[in-house]
């Protein structure tokens, strides 16, 4: 600690305090109660600490600051239409699906769903199983090599056709 009272542990607890005071004002009724700051802060200000002390003066001027300064008032006008606003009826879920309906939300779902009927129809008619949905890779396997298998039963020995002679 120095000659003029302040220390590394005095100055945190100044740092505290004046985190205290920019979110919770100068009212000590409104700092949380189990804030461990809290008996730290107010021992400084009790200890009369300058740094505090000038904390704490700044916090009350803004807070009177603050409570002098009256809320504006909304013109007639204003108020006006927000009480007609809040008499209308609001929109009912019949009205969301008559948007859905419109054409230009269908062009984008219909392409989708081309895209979709598409792709499960060369899927489901493609000649080559495909490996991990409803069968093994050895049963593909098996269907290409017993396409191969058919593809040589020219009659040919040798399996080269006509280019063997």
């Amino acid at each position: 600690m120095t000659a003029n009272g302040t220390g590394p542990g005095t100055e945190a607890a100044v740092a505290a305090l004046g985190e205290l005071l920019d979110a919770y004002g100068a009212d000590p009724a409104r700092w949380p109660a189990e804030d461990p700051r809290r008996a730290a802060a107010w021992a400084l200000i009790d200890a009369g600490d300058p740094a505090a002390l000038q904390s704490l003066a700044a916090a009350r001027a803004l807070d009177r600051a603050l409570d002098s300064a009256a809320p504006p008032v909304p013109s007639a006008a204003l108020a006006g239409s927000v009480l007609q606003a809040a008499q209308r009826p609001g929109p009912v879920a019949g009205a969301w699906a008559g948007l859905l309906l419109k054409p230009i939300f269908l062009k984008p779902a219909g392409a989708l769903a081309c895209a979709m009927l598409l792709g499960l129809a060369v899927g489901s008619w493609s000649p080559v199983p495909i490996a991990g949905i409803g069968e093994s890779r050895a049963a593909g396997l098996e269907y290409e090599m017993a396409s191969l298998g058919a593809l040589d039963g020219n009659g040919d020995d040798n399996g080269f056709g006509d280019f063997a002679e």
